[in-house]
């Protein structure tokens, strides 16, 4: 009888220790106005958002301490590409690259052992001015891509090669190099409801502590940013017009919408059609409503697989493949 009563209280307990440790456990979840222009929203799935001016920082949170959070950016590869087969360009690559100015980058295709890291640059040296979109075509197709990345003042540069398995001839190539302070960690005590930065002086200078706001799920905000994550997430294929005008964006007027509710994959064309709206051909013809037109899209899918190097093993070809002055 003994052992059955110790067992009974054994079970007992755990409910009630379980249920102490539920309430001494702190509710960080809430919207944080840390700086000029500069809000953190801290959900409640350990996901985290730091909007400000021109971006968006997002990340995982933790609590590593009773008052102690960490919070981790995500961290994205330096590029991304996405492909699709294009039977237009027959025996030709074509690619769309985006972001790409905003550092040294450069470019080589089909690269073998005798022949490798032999990089020319995306844009000159000294770019300015910029338009939409960079599309350059290549005479050749593309078993492999390499796409690097450098800064001025390091002798090292980031590489990806894309193995192109698929066979793709059509991409688009996305660089999403961050800066020093988008990448690194920072920790925080929360304590009075108010958020306390403990290292903010190494990468977040500008922060300042500040009290919690509940989340208010209904304002655009928390809307945006539990829609940019989501979109973040499932980006294992891009849609975009012809213009490349991105279909189904945080920020478009189909953001939301699904590809299968207006348009019908056309096989012919590879791609998705919008039969109340599309004329044929008019994919080849550029108009001033081009860039808005949704009637026709493409389906980009992203290349798993790669490598990347850091290496300063390579040559540069300076004869870019856009040049961009204008001041």
């Amino acid at each position: 009888m003994k052992i059955i009563k110790r067992i009974l209280i054994t079970i007992i307990l755990i409910p009630i220790t379980i249920g102490v440790n539920a309430q001494n456990s702190i509710n960080i979840t809430g919207t944080y106005n840390v700086g000029e222009g500069v809000q953190l929203s801290v959900l409640e799935n350990g996901n985290y958002a730091i909007i400000y001016y021109g971006g968006i920082q997002t990340g995982k949170w933790q609590i590593t301490d009773n008052d102690t959070v960490q919070f981790t950016p995500n961290k994205k590869n330096v590029f991304e590409l996405y492909g699709r087969h294009n039977k237009d360009l027959k025996g030709d690559t074509k690619i769309f690259f985006n972001g790409f100015e905003d550092n040294q980058t450069f470019i080589q295709l089909n690269a073998t052992e005798k022949r490798k890291y032999t990089m020319q640059r995306v844009f000159n040296v000294g770019a300015n001015c910029f338009s939409f979109p960079y599309v350059h075509t290549f005479n050749t197709n593309a078993n492999n891509i390499l796409l690097m990345t450098k800064k001025y003042d390091q002798k090292k540069g980031k590489i990806l090669t894309f193995n192109n398995s698929e066979g793709y001839n059509d991409f688009i190539a996305i660089s999403t190099d961050q800066e020093e302070t988008e990448i690194h960690s920072f920790t925080v005590l929360f304590k009075d409801e108010t958020l306390y930065f403990k290292d903010r002086e190494k990468y977040y200078s500008s922060f300042s502590d500040s009290k919690r706001i509940p989340l208010e799920e209904d304002s655009e905000e928390i809307k945006f940013i539990r829609k940019f994550m989501e979109t973040e997430v499932n980006k294992n294929i891009f849609y975009v017009n012809p213009s490349y005008n991105m279909f189904g964006g945080v920020e478009s007027d189909e953001e939301h919408q699904d590809i299968h509710k207006h348009h019908q994959f056309n096989t012919e064309k590879n791609a998705f059609i919008n039969t109340k709206n599309y004329v044929e051909g008019e994919e080849h013809i550029k108009t001033d409503d081009s860039f808005h037109n949704m009637s026709l899209i493409y389906a980009y899918r992203v290349l798993k697989e790669f490598t990347l190097q850091e290496s300063k093993n390579y040559k540069v070809n300076e004869k870019s493949l856009f040049k961009v002055k204008c001041i």
